[in-house]
């Protein structure tokens, strides 16, 4: 199944990181057993093994393709002809969104992100710090049109991405607002603090 220059997590059954992905945000990553993950998907742990040599292929899956994912809906506002507000907001939008739709994931991804060690973390922080500097790019290039105050932008990136991220902890689906109304809300409030009056 793997390869010396293929990581084998990559190659995860997209079943089995859903499952491992309930049970991770459910009960916690050290506190998760690889027979709950099996019952989760509907298998026998020995058949499990023949999947995934270790939990941490799991932890690791899910961390890699939510950030994959992420970056990918980002790039699309960033290649975008709107304005760097119109961004921001929509950087916002996107965000609340992806929590909606991947909470228990997003759960995984924030609390258990230490559990990811070695190389594995390397490559993680380097798609992190990327989606960071998307981020900080619109802000850079908002401030040198003049639309932004003069404003650290990677300081004022991750405020904004704040704001959205913790959104696992309170979001609820089909709750009193959903997630866009959300996403306006906080942007109307980073834009009062960005915009050039």
């Amino acid at each position: 199944m793997s390869t010396q220059n293929q990581d084998p997590a990559v190659d995860l059954r997209p079943d089995i990181v859903a499952a491992a992905t309930r049970v991770f945000s459910a009960r916690g990553y050290h506190a998760a057993t690889m027979t709950e993950i099996a019952e989760e998907v509907g298998m026998r742990k020995p058949s499990l093994y023949h999947h995934v040599r270790k939990k941490e292929d799991l932890l690791f899956a899910i961390h890699d393709r939510l950030i994959d994912e992420l970056i990918a809906e980002t790039m699309n506002v960033l290649s975008s002809s709107q304005t760097d507000a119109e961004k921001v907001r929509n950087v916002l939008h996107v965000n609340m969104r992806f929590v909606a739709r991947n909470r228990d994931a997003v759960t995984v991804f924030l609390q258990e992100r230490r559990a990811v060690q070695g190389e594995r973390w390397a490559a993680l922080v380097v798609k992190r710090d990327f989606y960071e500097q998307m981020i900080a790019r619109i802000i850079a290039e908002g401030t040198e049109a003049d639309a932004f105050v003069e404003v650290r932008p990677e300081l004022a990136a991750r405020a904004v991405l704040a704001m959205a991220n913790w959104g696992y902890t309170w979001f609820q689906v089909g709750g009193e607002m959903s997630a866009d109304e959300v996403a306006d809300v906080f942007a109307d409030i980073a834009l009062r603090g960005l915009l050039t009056r």
